[in-house]
């Protein structure tokens, strides 16, 4: 289940810039890719939460340009790096 998330959250964010956060801009790209591909695994309201939770850990560390670097690798590394927040977020629904 952990790894059906983490392929759904490299998904979203493959798709969508020195303070660690990220900006509401690149915020809101990626709650928007996250929830629409999110609701369909887990309905609005876990959707809802699963992304405002994730986005918020992955704002918590990293800011627009680490996070550009970040999407740049291979998928394992980006799942690998990205981990944490995916595995935060599940837990706590």
């Amino acid at each position: 289940m952990i790894k059906k998330y983490k392929y759904l959250l490299i998904f979203i964010l493959l798709l969508t810039s020195k303070s660690y956060a990220l900006s509401p801009e690149y915020e809101k790209e990626l709650y928007i890719g996250c929830y629409t591909n999110s609701k369909t695994y887990l309905g609005s309201d876990g959707a809802k939460v699963y992304c405002t939770c994730t986005i918020g850990k992955l704002s918590a560390k990293f800011n627009d340009e680490e996070m550009d670097e970040v999407f740049s690798k291979e998928p394992d590394e980006i799942m690998e790096i990205t981990e944490f927040a995916t595995i935060e977020c599940e837990n706590d629904k």
